[in-house]
């Protein structure tokens, strides 16, 4: 008997089969508590670290019903799956948070089913933009003041002089700019300033995404998403966010990367048609954090995210996976 052929090992992938099948249905009425449950933790941050450690965990199929629900929801203008794919996105890059073998498992699978807006997420590199700035263009650190130390530019940026904080607008150096952004004096058509600039040093649109209150504004996101200096993944995070017009700019600027243009062009077609009916099934959340599922003939099913995720982990291991490391 070949070793293919060996019964334990595909009634082993059969099963498999079926659980990853129960995931893919039941994973709207699953992820979306699962999601409200994690909006619950307050600091962003936690947040992008618990979900990390369960797209980390999960088996590919879980984890990219996570990413997939997160995605095509901010698309669909979420509120809940808005803020977090901002959140995960800060948990850059991406790639070395959730680990190399999960992201190829995750993008094959958005591959397979057709769904580039996911695959997308996962392929966007960490720094790059479409445009990138030289070392003599991040040497002079601030034109404006450029007899001025960085430590003296660090006190200013949580001064209370407006003319000097108006001229550290300009500043190259993130440290600055991060400390501009926690200065209760600066106004949101300020960071617009900053997340606009071009030429501009990405580091601080990287922090400008970053700061928790600034990053909810409409107007920036606006601005880093159009902004060709700004890194993509950061630039696709803030693409579902944009209204109509936005993304008709978005989708016609020749400066903006191709990945951004495509997934701006590829959301305003999307928005001008009607929005396809999804049955989801009726579920409640049990004192235990457990979702309730009410089937035909009133029975009760409950599923958990950490529940399935515990099933399929028993069943991993043979030899489509990787051989435990010893320590």
């Amino acid at each position: 008997m070949a070793a293919n052929d060996d019964p334990l090992k595909l009634a082993r992938k059969a099963l498999l089969d079926v659980m990853r099948d129960r995931i893919d249905r039941e994973a709207p009425g699953v992820v979306r508590p699962f999601i409200d449950k994690l909006l619950g933790v307050r600091d962003r941050n936690m947040r992008a670290l618990a979900l990390v450690h369960r797209l980390r965990r999960y088996d590919a199929h879980l984890a990219y019903a996570l990413l997939e629900h997160l995605v095509l929801n901010s698309a669909r203008r979420v509120p809940a799956a808005q803020e977090v794919l901002l959140d995960l996105t800060t948990a850059r890059p991406l790639i070395d948070a959730i680990g190399y073998r999960r992201v190829r498992q995750m993008y094959e699978i958005a591959a397979g089913r057709g769904r580039p807006s996911v695959a997308r997420m996962l392929l966007s590199p960490e720094s790059a933009a479409v445009r990138g700035v030289s070392v003599s263009f991040l040497k002079k650190q601030n034109q404006a003041m450029p007899d001025v130390s960085l430590g003296w530019r660090k006190a200013h940026a949580k001064g209370v002089d407006r003319l000097k904080i108006d001229r550290l607008l300009f500043d190259r150096n993130p440290q600055v700019v991060r400390l501009l952004l926690d200065n209760p004096r600066i106004l949101e058509r300020d960071v617009i300033r900053i997340a606009a600039m071009r030429p501009t040093n990405p580091d601080n649109l990287v922090e400008v995404f970053r700061h928790a209150r600034w990053v909810r504004r409409y107007r920036v996101k606006v601005a880093l998403a159009c902004n060709p200096y700004c890194p993509i993944d950061i630039a696709l995070a803030c693409v579902p966010h944009l209204m109509l017009p936005q993304l008709v700019y978005v989708s016609t600027n020749g400066k903006i990367d191709g990945s951004v243009r495509e997934a701006a062009d590829q959301l305003m077609k999307a928005r001008r048609q009607p929005a396809p009916q999804v049955e989801v099934p009726v579920h409640r959340v049990s004192d235990k954090g457990t979702i309730v599922r009410t089937v035909d003939g009133g029975d009760q099913v409950r599923l958990n995210l950490d529940e399935i995720a515990n099933s399929l982990e028993q069943w991993m291991a043979g030899p489509e996976d990787e051989p435990a490391t010893s320590t």
